[in-house]
This record gives structure tokens, sequence and C-alpha cells, in this order.
């Protein structure tokens, strides 16, 4: 599984990019806003998702661990594609997309390309109140504590290490490592 992918943007389509890392070029799948923040010729570090199909291998790309949270939890559910969801992810921000969810905004969810009324009663129904962590660690730590996850590691696993970590991290990275190092020595 592809879960990040660094290297340089090589070539902008309409709704991807291809970054070129160790050699290979991936076509990456972006919002409209991500796009936009992307240069050809820059570096670029993306958290990814990579779906498989019989006829398709496709990698889509986010900036942040949260966003791509979020992306996951929207293909969950039932009739909701990658491509769907990243039209939903063009709504805004990962906060003010979780809040239109919670407050069941089927009207703005149904105005998204793609998306019908049904669907997004659909989305409302099985992701209100899911998505919210009350008493979450908020920003950076969300970020980490998502990572690990998506490693494999429980959620309360993942926090208490990140607890351990203290604040002499101050980098993603350099918690997300130090987590894992944590996590690592537990296993012994």
């Amino acid at each position: 599984m592809i879960i990040t992918i660094a290297g340089q943007v090589t070539h902008k389509g309409a709704d991807f990019a291809v970054v070129e890392a160790g050699g290979l070029g991936y076509e990456v799948h972006l919002t409209s806003a991500a796009l936009g923040r992307l240069e050809t010729g820059s570096a670029a570090k993306l958290w990814t998702h990579e779906h498989l199909r019989e006829d398709a291998h496709e990698l889509f790309g986010f900036a942040s661990a949260a966003e791509l949270a979020l992306f996951e939890k929207l293909v969950g559910v039932s009739g909701v594609g990658p491509k769907m969801a990243l039209h939903i992810m063009d709504l805004g921000p990962v906060r003010e997309i979780e809040k239109i969810i919670d407050q069941g905004d089927v009207e703005r969810l149904s105005r998204v390309p793609r998306v019908g009324k049904k669907t997004a009663q659909k989305i409302v129904l099985e992701l209100k109140g899911k998505l919210v962590e009350a008493g979450g660690a908020g920003g950076e730590d969300d970020e980490v504590v998502t990572a690990l996850v998506r490693l494999g590691y429980g959620r309360e696993q993942a926090r208490e290490a990140l607890g351990r970590v203290g604040a002499a991290e101050k980098t993603v990275e350099g918690r997300l490592k130090a987590a894992l190092r944590d996590l690592g020595r537990g296993k012994k």
C-alpha cells in the first residue's frame, strides 16, 4: 500500500498531477484546491489513498492525514466512489466538511457534482456524529494519530504513544517517527 509519496511535480492535468519519485512518475488525483497549490517543477509530499479495481489502479493525494482520513470515511459510504469523494473534498477544509455533514446539510452536499439528494442523505445518515471526535488533540497531533491508525495501530494505542513522545519533537514527521519507535519498543 502506498501511504505517502514525495517527489517532484513534473506535469499537471485537469484533476491530477504527475509526481516523479524514485525514477517513476505517479499520476495522483487531487482536489482542485490541492492541485492549485502545486507548481510544476516543485517538490511535493502527499498522503495517498490507493484505489485498486479490476480495470484501474489509481492514487488520490492529500495535503494532510486529516484530509486523507475524511476521504476514506467518505468512500466507505455505499455508493460514494473516490471521484465523488474528491468532489466533496472540494467543499473546503476538513473541519468545514465535517461540520456540513454533522449539521445534516443535505442541500449543500447535493450541490456537489455527481452527488444527488439521496446520496447526500446517505452520507449524512452514515457519517453524522462520527467525524468530529470530542476532546481530540487537534491539528498536527490528529495527523499523527490518523497516520498511526492507517498503519494498523488502535486509536487509543496511537494517542498513548503520542502522549509519551513529549514536546521535544516539533514536526509531524518527527512526532510520527518518535511514536513509531515508542510503539516498536512495546512489541518486544
